[in-house]
Protein backbone atom coordinates (compact mmCIF):
# COMPACT_ATOMS: atom_id res chain seq x y z
CA UNK A 1 0.00 0.00 0.00
CA UNK A 2 1.62 3.29 -1.11
CA UNK A 3 2.45 6.07 1.36
CA UNK A 4 -0.07 8.37 0.58
CA UNK A 5 -2.48 5.20 0.04
CA UNK A 6 -1.82 4.84 3.92
CA UNK A 7 -2.23 8.50 5.08
CA UNK A 8 -5.90 9.03 3.06
CA UNK A 9 -6.97 6.10 5.22
CA UNK A 10 -5.55 6.92 8.28
CA UNK A 11 -6.74 10.70 7.90
CA UNK A 12 -10.20 9.50 7.19
CA UNK A 13 -10.04 7.17 10.27
CA UNK A 14 -9.39 10.30 11.99
CA UNK A 15 -11.87 12.12 11.17
CA UNK A 16 -14.77 9.50 11.47
CA UNK A 17 -13.26 8.84 14.97
CA UNK A 18 -14.41 12.73 15.73
CA UNK A 19 -17.34 12.81 13.97
CA UNK A 20 -18.40 9.40 15.06
CA UNK A 21 -18.32 10.84 19.00
CA UNK A 22 -20.06 13.94 18.03
CA UNK A 23 -23.32 12.04 16.03
CA UNK A 24 -23.67 9.98 19.39
CA UNK A 25 -23.03 12.75 21.70
CA UNK A 26 -26.03 14.25 19.82
CA UNK A 27 -28.22 11.36 20.49
CA UNK A 28 -27.24 11.30 23.86
CA UNK A 29 -28.31 15.25 24.06
CA UNK A 30 -31.30 14.16 22.59
CA UNK A 31 -32.30 10.88 24.71
CA UNK A 32 -31.46 13.17 27.82
CA UNK A 33 -33.72 16.23 26.47
CA UNK A 34 -36.68 14.04 26.03
CA UNK A 35 -36.27 12.41 29.42
CA UNK A 36 -35.93 16.10 31.04
CA UNK A 37 -38.99 17.00 29.51
CA UNK A 38 -40.90 14.49 29.90
CA UNK A 39 -42.95 13.33 33.20
CA UNK A 40 -40.43 10.71 34.64
CA UNK A 41 -41.92 9.61 38.28
CA UNK A 42 -45.32 9.29 39.39
CA UNK A 43 -45.17 10.59 43.26
CA UNK A 44 -48.20 11.13 45.53
CA UNK A 45 -48.40 12.71 48.93
CA UNK A 46 -52.03 13.68 50.26
CA UNK A 47 -50.35 15.51 53.91
CA UNK A 48 -49.19 18.27 54.68
CA UNK A 49 -46.40 19.28 57.08
CA UNK A 50 -47.32 18.95 60.45
CA UNK A 51 -45.68 17.66 63.98
CA UNK A 52 -44.54 14.08 63.98
CA UNK A 53 -42.75 11.48 65.70
CA UNK A 54 -39.39 9.26 65.81
CA UNK A 55 -38.81 5.88 64.18
CA UNK A 56 -36.90 3.66 65.59
CA UNK A 57 -37.49 -0.02 64.90
CA UNK A 58 -38.44 -2.16 61.81
CA UNK A 59 -39.48 -5.50 61.26
CA UNK A 60 -38.07 -6.70 57.48
CA UNK A 61 -40.01 -9.11 55.16
CA UNK A 62 -39.45 -10.17 51.74
CA UNK A 63 -42.57 -11.27 49.87
CA UNK A 64 -43.15 -12.36 46.14
CA UNK A 65 -45.25 -10.52 43.43
CA UNK A 66 -45.88 -11.43 39.85
CA UNK A 67 -46.52 -7.28 39.18
CA UNK A 68 -42.93 -6.33 40.68
CA UNK A 69 -39.89 -6.07 37.91
CA UNK A 70 -37.96 -8.92 39.63
CA UNK A 71 -41.06 -10.83 41.30
CA UNK A 72 -39.98 -9.29 44.70
CA UNK A 73 -41.46 -6.73 47.22
CA UNK A 74 -39.17 -5.89 50.19
CA UNK A 75 -41.34 -4.65 53.10
CA UNK A 76 -40.30 -2.39 56.39
CA UNK A 77 -42.94 -2.38 58.90
CA UNK A 78 -42.84 -0.16 62.52
CA UNK A 79 -44.83 2.01 64.87
CA UNK A 80 -44.10 5.71 65.63
CA UNK A 81 -45.23 5.37 69.38
CA UNK A 82 -42.79 8.41 70.55
CA UNK A 83 -43.58 12.38 70.68
CA UNK A 84 -42.14 14.35 67.70
CA UNK A 85 -41.42 17.58 67.07
CA UNK A 86 -42.60 19.96 64.47
CA UNK A 87 -41.41 19.42 60.80
CA UNK A 88 -40.18 15.74 61.19
CA UNK A 89 -40.17 13.58 58.13
CA UNK A 90 -39.20 10.06 57.36
CA UNK A 91 -36.72 9.70 54.70
CA UNK A 92 -34.70 6.90 52.77
CA UNK A 93 -32.65 6.94 49.75
CA UNK A 94 -33.87 4.37 46.91
CA UNK A 95 -31.62 3.50 44.29
CA UNK A 96 -33.50 2.04 41.00
CA UNK A 97 -36.24 0.89 43.48
CA UNK A 98 -39.65 1.92 43.77
CA UNK A 99 -41.61 2.76 46.99
CA UNK A 100 -44.49 3.24 48.50
CA UNK A 101 -45.53 4.05 52.07
CA UNK A 102 -48.86 3.14 53.91
CA UNK A 103 -50.20 4.43 57.46
CA UNK A 104 -52.65 1.53 58.81
CA UNK A 105 -52.67 0.20 55.53
CA UNK A 106 -53.77 3.53 53.72
CA UNK A 107 -51.46 4.31 50.97
CA UNK A 108 -50.15 8.02 51.96
CA UNK A 109 -47.06 8.23 49.71
CA UNK A 110 -45.92 6.15 46.77
CA UNK A 111 -42.91 6.76 43.89
CA UNK A 112 -42.75 4.81 40.30
CA UNK A 113 -41.99 5.08 36.85
CA UNK A 114 -44.26 7.50 34.97
CA UNK A 115 -44.65 8.62 30.75
CA UNK A 116 -42.07 7.03 29.55
CA UNK A 117 -42.57 3.34 28.59
CA UNK A 118 -38.76 2.15 27.65
CA UNK A 119 -37.85 3.65 31.45
CA UNK A 120 -37.81 1.28 33.87
CA UNK A 121 -36.02 3.34 36.92
CA UNK A 122 -36.36 6.01 38.66
CA UNK A 123 -33.38 6.79 39.37
CA UNK A 124 -32.10 7.53 42.56
CA UNK A 125 -33.67 9.66 44.88
CA UNK A 126 -34.88 10.69 48.64
CA UNK A 127 -38.43 9.76 49.57
CA UNK A 128 -39.42 12.53 52.12
CA UNK A 129 -42.85 11.86 54.20
CA UNK A 130 -43.89 13.66 57.26
CA UNK A 131 -45.82 12.13 59.84
CA UNK A 132 -48.28 13.64 62.13
CA UNK A 133 -48.58 13.72 65.52
CA UNK A 134 -51.69 11.35 65.41
CA UNK A 135 -49.73 8.86 63.94
CA UNK A 136 -48.30 7.64 67.01
CA UNK A 137 -49.21 3.89 67.61
CA UNK A 138 -49.97 3.50 64.02
CA UNK A 139 -48.29 1.00 61.91
CA UNK A 140 -46.37 2.79 58.93
CA UNK A 141 -45.28 0.34 56.30
CA UNK A 142 -42.31 1.24 53.84
CA UNK A 143 -42.02 -1.45 50.22
CA UNK A 144 -39.49 -0.75 48.29
CA UNK A 145 -39.84 -2.57 44.91
CA UNK A 146 -36.32 -3.06 43.00
CA UNK A 147 -36.12 -2.24 39.60
CA UNK A 148 -33.54 -4.49 38.64
CA UNK A 149 -31.62 -8.08 40.34
CA UNK A 150 -28.47 -6.43 40.96
CA UNK A 151 -30.61 -4.50 43.32
CA UNK A 152 -32.50 -7.10 44.57
CA UNK A 153 -30.04 -7.47 48.48
CA UNK A 154 -29.63 -2.99 48.29
CA UNK A 155 -30.02 -1.93 52.12
CA UNK A 156 -32.24 0.89 52.69
CA UNK A 157 -31.49 3.46 55.70
CA UNK A 158 -34.74 5.46 56.97
CA UNK A 159 -33.48 8.72 58.59
CA UNK A 160 -35.90 10.64 60.92
CA UNK A 161 -35.49 14.51 61.52
CA UNK A 162 -36.32 17.92 60.21
CA UNK A 163 -35.87 18.59 55.90
CA UNK A 164 -32.95 20.84 56.80
CA UNK A 165 -31.29 17.91 59.26
CA UNK A 166 -31.22 15.36 57.07
CA UNK A 167 -30.23 18.10 53.88
CA UNK A 168 -27.13 18.66 56.05
CA UNK A 169 -26.82 15.60 57.30
CA UNK A 170 -25.99 14.13 53.79
CA UNK A 171 -24.16 17.68 52.37
CA UNK A 172 -21.94 16.63 55.20
CA UNK A 173 -21.27 13.41 53.87
CA UNK A 174 -20.74 14.14 50.51
CA UNK A 175 -19.08 17.53 50.06
CA UNK A 176 -15.45 16.20 49.25
CA UNK A 177 -17.31 15.23 45.52
CA UNK A 178 -19.22 17.53 45.56
CA UNK A 179 -16.38 19.99 45.34
CA UNK A 180 -14.38 18.36 43.41
CA UNK A 181 -16.99 17.69 41.07
CA UNK A 182 -17.53 21.27 41.21
CA UNK A 183 -13.84 22.19 40.70
CA UNK A 184 -13.24 19.69 38.00
CA UNK A 185 -15.94 21.30 35.90
CA UNK A 186 -14.31 24.82 36.25
CA UNK A 187 -11.03 23.85 34.93
CA UNK A 188 -12.62 21.63 31.88
CA UNK A 189 -14.82 24.86 31.16
CA UNK A 190 -11.11 27.08 31.55
CA UNK A 191 -9.04 24.83 29.16
CA UNK A 192 -12.08 24.87 26.44
CA UNK A 193 -11.84 28.77 26.79
CA UNK A 194 -8.20 28.66 26.55
CA UNK A 195 -8.27 26.22 23.70
CA UNK A 196 -10.80 27.89 21.86
CA UNK A 197 -8.54 30.94 22.18
CA UNK A 198 -5.79 29.22 20.46
CA UNK A 199 -8.20 28.64 17.76
CA UNK A 200 -9.31 31.93 17.31
CA UNK A 201 -5.63 32.47 16.76
CA UNK A 202 -5.18 29.90 14.59
CA UNK A 203 -3.34 27.82 16.37
CA UNK A 204 -3.08 24.15 17.49
CA UNK A 205 -5.04 23.43 20.61
CA UNK A 206 -2.70 20.44 20.96
CA UNK A 207 -6.02 18.34 22.67
CA UNK A 208 -6.09 20.44 25.39
CA UNK A 209 -10.20 21.32 23.81
CA UNK A 210 -10.68 17.37 24.25
CA UNK A 211 -9.18 17.53 27.49
CA UNK A 212 -11.12 20.34 28.93
CA UNK A 213 -14.48 18.38 27.92
CA UNK A 214 -13.38 15.49 29.14
CA UNK A 215 -12.79 17.67 32.49
CA UNK A 216 -16.29 18.98 32.14
CA UNK A 217 -18.20 15.94 31.40
CA UNK A 218 -16.22 13.71 34.52
CA UNK A 219 -17.16 16.60 36.92
CA UNK A 220 -20.70 16.24 35.45
CA UNK A 221 -20.69 12.61 35.68
CA UNK A 222 -19.61 12.60 39.66
CA UNK A 223 -21.49 15.85 40.76
CA UNK A 224 -24.83 13.82 39.24
CA UNK A 225 -23.65 10.45 41.11
CA UNK A 226 -23.85 11.25 44.64
CA UNK A 227 -26.61 10.88 47.32
CA UNK A 228 -26.97 14.90 47.89
CA UNK A 229 -27.80 16.11 43.92
CA UNK A 230 -31.47 14.42 44.59
CA UNK A 231 -32.13 17.45 46.81
CA UNK A 232 -30.98 19.78 43.98
CA UNK A 233 -33.47 18.12 41.33
CA UNK A 234 -36.10 16.45 43.58
CA UNK A 235 -38.54 16.07 40.17
CA UNK A 236 -35.76 14.26 37.98
CA UNK A 237 -33.94 11.70 39.51
CA UNK A 238 -34.55 10.05 35.96
CA UNK A 239 -32.73 12.91 33.84
CA UNK A 240 -29.58 12.97 36.94
CA UNK A 241 -29.38 9.30 36.30
CA UNK A 242 -29.03 8.92 32.83
CA UNK A 243 -26.78 12.60 32.40
CA UNK A 244 -24.25 10.79 35.22
CA UNK A 245 -24.65 7.30 33.24
CA UNK A 246 -24.19 8.76 29.89
CA UNK A 247 -21.34 11.30 30.84
CA UNK A 248 -19.55 7.93 32.07
CA UNK A 249 -20.48 6.46 28.50
CA UNK A 250 -18.96 8.67 26.30
CA UNK A 251 -16.23 10.63 28.53
CA UNK A 252 -13.82 8.32 27.91
CA UNK A 253 -13.49 9.46 23.93
CA UNK A 254 -12.55 13.42 24.38
CA UNK A 255 -10.09 11.50 27.01
CA UNK A 256 -8.51 9.57 24.36
CA UNK A 257 -8.62 12.26 21.68
CA UNK A 258 -6.66 14.90 23.90
CA UNK A 259 -4.07 12.51 24.33
CA UNK A 260 -3.49 10.87 20.69
CA UNK A 261 -1.44 13.45 19.27
CA UNK A 262 1.46 12.72 21.67
CA UNK A 263 1.59 8.99 20.28
CA UNK A 264 2.75 8.11 17.13
CA UNK A 265 0.88 7.60 13.85
CA UNK A 266 0.31 3.28 14.37
CA UNK A 267 -0.65 4.22 18.19
CA UNK A 268 -3.31 7.18 16.96
CA UNK A 269 -4.44 4.48 14.33
CA UNK A 270 -5.06 2.36 16.83
CA UNK A 271 -6.96 4.79 19.55
CA UNK A 272 -8.77 6.09 16.38
CA UNK A 273 -10.25 2.58 15.97
CA UNK A 274 -11.06 2.51 19.89
CA UNK A 275 -13.25 5.79 19.54
CA UNK A 276 -15.08 5.08 16.93
CA UNK A 277 -16.03 1.62 18.63
CA UNK A 278 -16.77 3.44 21.73
CA UNK A 279 -19.04 5.53 19.93
CA UNK A 280 -20.73 2.85 17.47
CA UNK A 281 -21.05 0.59 21.64
CA UNK A 282 -23.11 4.09 22.89
CA UNK A 283 -25.21 4.16 19.68
CA UNK A 284 -26.47 0.47 20.22
CA UNK A 285 -26.84 1.01 23.97
CA UNK A 286 -28.95 4.09 22.97
CA UNK A 287 -31.07 1.54 20.68
CA UNK A 288 -31.32 -0.77 23.11
CA UNK A 289 -32.99 1.52 25.68
CA UNK A 290 -35.35 3.13 23.03
CA UNK A 291 -36.38 -0.07 21.33
CA UNK A 292 -35.73 -3.37 23.36
CA UNK A 293 -36.36 -2.05 27.26
CA UNK A 294 -32.77 -2.75 28.00
CA UNK A 295 -31.82 -0.31 30.16
CA UNK A 296 -28.26 1.60 30.10
CA UNK A 297 -27.89 0.67 34.44
CA UNK A 298 -28.27 -3.69 32.59
CA UNK A 299 -25.16 -2.98 29.76
CA UNK A 300 -22.72 -0.95 32.76
CA UNK A 301 -20.59 -4.16 32.45
CA UNK A 302 -20.07 -3.61 29.00
CA UNK A 303 -19.72 0.30 30.04
CA UNK A 304 -17.02 -0.79 32.57
CA UNK A 305 -15.58 -2.89 29.91
CA UNK A 306 -15.04 -0.58 27.55
CA UNK A 307 -13.34 2.23 30.10
CA UNK A 308 -11.11 -0.14 31.21
CA UNK A 309 -9.73 -1.35 27.68
CA UNK A 310 -9.69 2.30 26.96
CA UNK A 311 -6.66 2.32 30.21
CA UNK A 312 -5.06 -0.50 29.66
CA UNK A 313 -4.84 0.11 25.52
CA UNK A 314 -3.70 3.82 26.62
CA UNK A 315 -0.90 2.21 28.81
CA UNK A 316 -0.07 -0.30 26.10
CA UNK A 317 0.52 2.71 24.04
CA UNK A 318 2.29 4.64 26.53
CA UNK A 319 4.88 2.15 26.71
CA UNK A 320 5.33 0.96 23.52
CA UNK A 321 5.96 4.69 22.26
CA UNK A 322 8.26 5.19 24.99
CA UNK A 323 9.86 1.99 23.92
CA UNK A 324 10.30 2.59 20.19
CA UNK A 325 10.74 6.06 20.12
CA UNK A 326 12.43 7.13 23.33
CA UNK A 327 9.92 9.53 24.81
CA UNK A 328 7.68 9.75 22.12
CA UNK A 329 9.88 11.93 19.47
CA UNK A 330 11.26 14.35 22.63
CA UNK A 331 7.87 15.95 22.88
CA UNK A 332 8.32 17.62 25.84
CA UNK A 333 3.93 16.92 27.38
CA UNK A 334 5.09 12.88 26.64
CA UNK A 335 8.12 13.08 28.45
CA UNK A 336 6.60 14.69 31.51
CA UNK A 337 3.08 12.49 30.99
CA UNK A 338 4.29 9.02 32.01
CA UNK A 339 3.47 9.29 35.55
CA UNK A 340 0.44 11.30 35.11
CA UNK A 341 -1.05 8.16 32.41
CA UNK A 342 -0.19 5.68 35.51
CA UNK A 343 -1.92 8.49 38.05
CA UNK A 344 -5.15 8.29 35.74
CA UNK A 345 -5.21 4.40 34.69
CA UNK A 346 -4.76 3.45 38.20
CA UNK A 347 -7.60 5.46 39.67
CA UNK A 348 -9.50 3.90 36.94
CA UNK A 349 -9.53 0.64 37.56
CA UNK A 350 -9.99 1.29 41.35
CA UNK A 351 -12.88 2.74 41.11
CA UNK A 352 -14.16 0.21 39.18
CA UNK A 353 -13.02 -2.88 40.94
CA UNK A 354 -14.31 -1.30 44.06
CA UNK A 355 -17.67 -0.84 42.38
CA UNK A 356 -18.18 -4.38 42.21
CA UNK A 357 -16.81 -4.94 45.64
CA UNK A 358 -19.86 -1.86 47.51
CA UNK A 359 -22.22 -2.10 44.37
CA UNK A 360 -22.20 1.53 43.88
CA UNK A 361 -19.91 4.36 42.84
CA UNK A 362 -21.67 6.97 44.98
CA UNK A 363 -18.56 7.73 47.24
CA UNK A 364 -15.70 6.76 45.63
CA UNK A 365 -13.48 9.38 44.66
CA UNK A 366 -10.36 7.37 43.00
CA UNK A 367 -10.54 8.13 39.07
CA UNK A 368 -12.14 11.83 40.59
CA UNK A 369 -8.93 12.52 42.67
CA UNK A 370 -6.69 10.30 39.97
CA UNK A 371 -8.01 12.59 36.94
CA UNK A 372 -8.38 16.01 38.26
CA UNK A 373 -4.51 15.72 39.00
CA UNK A 374 -3.78 14.05 35.85
CA UNK A 375 -6.03 16.75 34.35
CA UNK A 376 -4.65 19.73 36.00
CA UNK A 377 -0.76 18.19 35.06
CA UNK A 378 -1.52 17.95 31.38
CA UNK A 379 -3.40 20.63 30.78
CA UNK A 380 -0.73 23.49 32.92
CA UNK A 381 1.78 20.98 30.81
CA UNK A 382 0.04 22.04 27.43
CA UNK A 383 -0.53 25.65 28.58
CA UNK A 384 3.42 26.19 28.97
CA UNK A 385 3.92 24.23 25.92
CA UNK A 386 1.92 26.89 24.10
CA UNK A 387 3.56 29.76 25.32
CA UNK A 388 7.11 27.76 24.79
CA UNK A 389 6.03 27.51 21.01
CA UNK A 390 4.97 31.00 20.96
CA UNK A 391 8.18 31.99 21.77
CA UNK A 392 9.86 30.00 19.60
CA UNK A 393 7.48 31.12 16.84
CA UNK A 394 8.18 34.65 17.41
CA UNK A 395 12.01 34.10 17.30
CA UNK A 396 11.53 31.74 14.34
CA UNK A 397 9.95 35.10 12.45
CA UNK A 398 12.19 37.48 13.46
CA UNK A 399 15.19 34.68 12.44
CA UNK A 400 13.54 34.12 9.14
CA UNK A 401 13.34 37.80 8.63
CA UNK A 402 16.91 39.14 9.40
CA UNK A 403 17.46 36.27 7.46
CA UNK A 404 16.17 37.37 4.07
CA UNK A 405 17.67 41.35 4.80
CA UNK A 406 20.72 40.46 3.06
CA UNK A 407 23.54 43.45 2.66
CA UNK A 408 24.86 41.86 -0.35
CA UNK A 409 20.98 41.64 -1.76
CA UNK A 410 20.14 44.96 -1.43
CA UNK A 411 23.41 46.45 -2.47
CA UNK A 412 23.48 44.79 -5.82
CA UNK A 413 19.58 45.56 -5.98
CA UNK A 414 20.43 48.85 -5.17
CA UNK A 415 23.24 48.49 -7.98
CA UNK A 416 20.59 47.11 -10.54
CA UNK A 417 18.71 50.25 -9.76
CA UNK A 418 21.25 52.77 -10.56
CA UNK A 419 22.24 51.30 -13.82
CA UNK A 420 18.74 50.77 -14.86
CA UNK A 421 18.04 54.30 -14.01
CA UNK A 422 20.96 55.80 -16.69
CA UNK A 423 19.45 53.54 -19.63
CA UNK A 424 16.64 52.07 -18.61
CA UNK A 425 14.44 54.27 -16.35
CA UNK A 426 11.06 52.37 -15.95
CA UNK A 427 12.67 49.05 -15.48
CA UNK A 428 14.34 51.19 -12.48
CA UNK A 429 10.99 51.86 -11.70
CA UNK A 430 9.85 48.69 -11.94
CA UNK A 431 12.68 47.62 -9.87
CA UNK A 432 12.48 50.13 -6.89
CA UNK A 433 8.56 49.29 -7.09
CA UNK A 434 9.24 45.68 -6.68
CA UNK A 435 11.97 45.80 -4.48
CA UNK A 436 9.89 48.14 -2.14
CA UNK A 437 6.95 45.23 -2.05
CA UNK A 438 9.76 42.88 -1.44
CA UNK A 439 10.84 44.50 1.67
CA UNK A 440 6.97 45.24 2.96
CA UNK A 441 6.73 41.59 2.78
CA UNK A 442 9.55 40.52 4.75
CA UNK A 443 9.30 43.35 7.51
CA UNK A 444 5.52 42.68 7.90
CA UNK A 445 6.41 39.06 8.67
CA UNK A 446 7.01 40.44 12.21
CA UNK A 447 3.40 40.88 12.61
CA UNK A 448 1.88 37.86 10.52
CA UNK A 449 0.89 35.59 13.87
CA UNK A 450 -1.22 33.58 11.56
CA UNK A 451 -0.63 31.62 8.63
CA UNK A 452 -1.63 33.42 5.24
CA UNK A 453 -3.12 32.59 2.00
CA UNK A 454 -0.57 30.68 -0.46
CA UNK A 455 -1.30 33.18 -3.35
CA UNK A 456 -0.46 36.27 -0.83
CA UNK A 457 3.25 34.07 -0.45
CA UNK A 458 3.59 33.53 -4.32
CA UNK A 459 2.75 37.16 -4.49
CA UNK A 460 5.38 37.97 -2.27
CA UNK A 461 7.90 35.31 -4.12
CA UNK A 462 7.22 36.75 -7.60
CA UNK A 463 8.78 40.43 -6.19
CA UNK A 464 11.74 38.40 -5.23
CA UNK A 465 11.90 36.71 -8.41
CA UNK A 466 11.68 40.00 -10.48
CA UNK A 467 14.55 41.29 -8.71
CA UNK A 468 17.21 38.44 -9.47
CA UNK A 469 16.12 37.90 -13.14
CA UNK A 470 17.02 41.07 -13.87
CA UNK A 471 20.84 40.12 -12.80
CA UNK A 472 20.55 36.47 -14.15
CA UNK A 473 18.00 36.83 -16.93
CA UNK A 474 19.14 33.48 -18.33
CA UNK A 475 17.64 31.75 -15.18
CA UNK A 476 13.91 30.75 -15.41
CA UNK A 477 11.11 30.49 -13.08
CA UNK A 478 8.32 28.94 -13.80
CA UNK A 479 5.12 28.75 -10.88
CA UNK A 480 2.23 25.87 -11.80
CA UNK A 481 -0.19 26.33 -9.15
CA UNK A 482 -3.44 24.08 -9.61
CA UNK A 483 -4.44 25.29 -5.86
CA UNK A 484 -3.91 28.14 -3.65
CA UNK A 485 -6.67 28.96 -1.65
CA UNK A 486 -5.13 27.65 1.83
CA UNK A 487 -3.25 28.69 3.95
CA UNK A 488 0.68 28.39 4.63
CA UNK A 489 3.24 30.21 7.20
CA UNK A 490 4.60 33.43 5.55
CA UNK A 491 7.95 33.52 4.22
CA UNK A 492 8.03 29.70 3.78
CA UNK A 493 7.64 29.54 0.05
CA UNK A 494 10.28 32.49 -1.18
CA UNK A 495 12.75 31.22 1.42
CA UNK A 496 12.80 28.21 -0.56
CA UNK A 497 12.72 30.05 -4.13
CA UNK A 498 16.06 31.88 -3.00
CA UNK A 499 17.78 28.87 -1.40
CA UNK A 500 17.15 26.58 -5.19
CA UNK A 501 18.34 30.09 -7.21
CA UNK A 502 21.45 30.55 -4.39
CA UNK A 503 22.67 26.94 -3.91
CA UNK A 504 21.43 25.09 -7.28
CA UNK A 505 21.01 27.63 -10.04
CA UNK A 506 24.10 29.29 -9.29
CA UNK A 507 26.91 26.78 -9.67
CA UNK A 508 25.78 25.78 -12.33
CA UNK A 509 27.58 27.47 -15.87
CA UNK A 510 24.30 29.51 -16.93
CA UNK A 511 20.43 29.03 -17.30
CA UNK A 512 18.67 26.93 -14.99
CA UNK A 513 15.23 26.24 -14.05
CA UNK A 514 12.96 26.53 -10.64
CA UNK A 515 9.35 25.68 -10.78
CA UNK A 516 7.04 26.44 -7.81
CA UNK A 517 3.97 23.94 -7.91
CA UNK A 518 0.96 23.94 -5.57
CA UNK A 519 -1.74 20.87 -5.90
CA UNK A 520 -3.72 18.95 -4.03
CA UNK A 521 -4.80 15.85 -2.98
CA UNK A 522 -7.56 13.73 -0.94
CA UNK A 523 -6.05 14.47 2.71
CA UNK A 524 -3.43 17.37 1.87
CA UNK A 525 -2.44 20.50 0.37
CA UNK A 526 1.16 20.57 -1.11
CA UNK A 527 3.72 23.52 -2.35
CA UNK A 528 6.82 22.08 -4.20
CA UNK A 529 9.63 23.85 -5.18
CA UNK A 530 12.21 21.93 -7.42
CA UNK A 531 15.00 23.28 -9.56
CA UNK A 532 17.54 21.56 -11.70
CA UNK A 533 20.08 22.74 -10.59
CA UNK A 534 24.00 20.67 -8.92
CA UNK A 535 21.68 19.34 -5.99
CA UNK A 536 23.51 17.45 -2.78
CA UNK A 537 23.26 15.26 -0.69
CA UNK A 538 20.72 15.28 1.74
CA UNK A 539 22.75 13.63 5.05
CA UNK A 540 23.90 17.01 5.43
CA UNK A 541 20.90 18.11 6.81
CA UNK A 542 20.77 15.59 9.83
CA UNK A 543 22.37 18.23 11.62
CA UNK A 544 19.43 21.37 11.21
CA UNK A 545 21.08 23.54 13.74
CA UNK A 546 23.52 24.55 10.53
CA UNK A 547 20.42 25.41 8.35
CA UNK A 548 18.60 27.77 10.28
CA UNK A 549 16.35 28.84 7.66
CA UNK A 550 15.15 25.12 6.83
CA UNK A 551 14.72 24.48 10.51
CA UNK A 552 12.84 27.84 10.86
CA UNK A 553 10.05 26.93 7.79
CA UNK A 554 9.83 23.26 8.90
CA UNK A 555 9.26 24.34 12.78
CA UNK A 556 6.97 27.10 11.31
CA UNK A 557 4.84 24.88 9.13
CA UNK A 558 4.57 22.09 12.06
CA UNK A 559 3.56 24.66 14.50
CA UNK A 560 1.32 26.50 12.61
CA UNK A 561 -0.30 24.45 10.24
CA UNK A 562 0.53 20.63 11.09
CA UNK A 563 2.27 20.35 8.28
CA UNK A 564 5.40 18.76 7.16
CA UNK A 565 8.90 19.24 5.13
CA UNK A 566 10.50 16.78 3.01
CA UNK A 567 13.65 17.52 0.97
CA UNK A 568 14.84 15.75 -1.74
CA UNK A 569 18.05 16.15 -3.33
CA UNK A 570 20.68 14.40 -5.72
CA UNK A 571 24.06 15.25 -6.99
CA UNK A 572 23.96 16.64 -10.13
CA UNK A 573 20.38 16.43 -10.55
CA UNK A 574 18.08 18.52 -8.73
CA UNK A 575 16.44 19.66 -5.44
CA UNK A 576 13.12 19.01 -4.32
CA UNK A 577 11.30 20.49 -1.02
CA UNK A 578 7.77 19.90 -0.64
CA UNK A 579 5.61 21.18 2.19
CA UNK A 580 2.28 19.32 2.75
CA UNK A 581 -0.44 20.77 4.50
CA UNK A 582 -3.10 18.66 5.99
CA UNK A 583 -6.77 20.09 5.35
CA UNK A 584 -8.09 19.01 8.28
CA UNK A 585 -5.58 21.96 9.86
CA UNK A 586 -7.31 24.38 7.38
CA UNK A 587 -7.84 27.46 9.02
Amino acid sequence: MSYFCKKHITTKLSKISIVLPVISGIFIIAFLAYIGGAQNISEHINRDVADVAVVEDYNYLEAESEDAPIGIIKEYTFNVSETMGKDTYLAFYTVHQYAEVYVDNQLIYSMKPSGISFIKTIGSNWSMIPVYREDAGKEICVKIIPAYESFRNRHVEFLIGSRLDIFMNRLKKDWPQLILSALTICVGMAFVIIALYKRFNERDDEGLAALGLFSAMLGVWRLTDTRFTPFLAPDKPVLMFYISLSMMMIGIIPLIKSMEKRFNKKSRFILDCYCIAASVLCIVQLVLQLFCGVDFRETIVVTHALIGAGAVLVLANVFYDRAKNNCIHGDVLAKKGYIGYLILIIGVLADILTFYIIKTSSGLLFTLMAMLVYIILTGINMMFHYVEQERQLTESRISTMISQIKPHFIYNTLGSIEQLCEIQPEEAAKLVHNFAHYLRGNFSELDNYAPILLSKEIEHTRYYVSIEQVRFPDMKIKFDLKSSDFLIPALSVQPLVENSIKHGLMKLTKGGMVTVSSYETESDYCVEVSDNGAGFNTSVLVDEREHVGLRNIRGRVEAMCGGTLIVESKPGTGTKVTISIPKEARG
